[in-house]
């Protein structure tokens, strides 16, 4: 299969010497936005969600290109070199260091957040050619929920709340189109089952078995019964005298999407390494 534009290293050499690339969620609606896409319409320069706008140093609409030929590597080399010659544009270094475009929460001392990565499976074009991130944030009472009883022994079963399984699974599905910051999941089962393996002392781990159905439309504000379903293995590393949990491993056995199969990981990320990043 064609690799993507964003993967072709003539793209990405192009856009580093020549260009400060600008993403822009949807749902935002800041005066610049606004005014770019009018500009841009009113010069005919084409418009749209999915759309490559580029300005000149004087913020003012240059030249545009659709997301069918964008698509094409080809066509968008071509279009970033004639625009980099039009422009007179000389060659030097990325003006921004690459850095994570996922922000981590702030997250108390005694409980990591929890780093969700998911893709589709089945090639690198459009909504699959990049993973999908988000971040879940339990507070400390509901990590004391993934931990075993006290006195608990080898091969002792529990099973994770209500509320923090909803938490754990409701992120669990693909990348789809956002236009708004809001939680429009419904999570219909969503099953944690943890047997403890390993104690040796105060340290134990516990296996993690999971369950997750989930209903989740592809496009906002246009209902649908589109599922996202999975099943999920990992383990938690904990102390239990100070009911700490040192290390989270989540990951899907098999998950599907509306037919698509898709993969997802979680895994916990203490304070200091966010802190460490930031």
């Amino acid at each position: 299969m064609r690799a993507g534009p964003l993967s072709n290293p003539q793209v990405i050499d192009l856009l580093n010497k020549y260009f400060v690339p600008v993403t822009s969620a949807n749902e935002l609606r800041d005066d610049d936005r606004v005014r770019i896409y009018h500009e841009f319409h009113a010069k005919g320069l084409g418009i749209g969600d999915v759309h490559v706008y580029v300005v000149g140093p004087d913020g003012a609409a240059f030249a545009g290109l659709d997301i069918g030929r964008a698509m094409d590597a080809g066509k968008e080399i071509e279009f970033l070199t004639k625009v980099a010659s039009d422009l007179h544009t000389q060659p030097g270094p990325p003006v921004f260091a690459p850095h994570p475009q996922s922000a981590a929460p702030n997250v108390p001392a005694d409980a990591p957040a929890i780093h969700l990565v998911s893709r589709k499976l089945i090639g690198k074009t459009s909504w699959n050619e990049f993973p999908s991130e988000n971040w879940i944030v339990l507070n400390k009472q509901e990590w004391d929920q993934v931990l075993p009883a006290a006195d608990a022994k080898l091969q002792a079963t529990w099973q994770l709340p209500p509320a923090a399984s909803t938490k754990l699974a409701e992120w669990i599905y693909p990348q789809t189109e956002e236009t708004r910051r809001t939680n429009r999941n419904r999570v219909d089962e969503a099953n944690f089952r943890l047997t403890l393996v390993t104690l040796k002392g105060t340290m134990g781990r516990a296996k993690i078995e999971g369950h997750v159905r989930l209903r989740h439309s592809f496009y906002p504000g246009k209902p649908s019964e589109d599922f996202a379903t999975s099943d999920l293995v990992g383990y938690v590393d904990f102390d239990l005298t100070e009911r700490l949990v040192k290390r989270f491993r989540l990951v899907t056995k098999k998950a599907d999407y509306n037919g698509t199969a898709f993969a997802c990981s979680l895994v916990s990320v203490s304070r200091e390494t966010i802190e460490g990043q930031r």
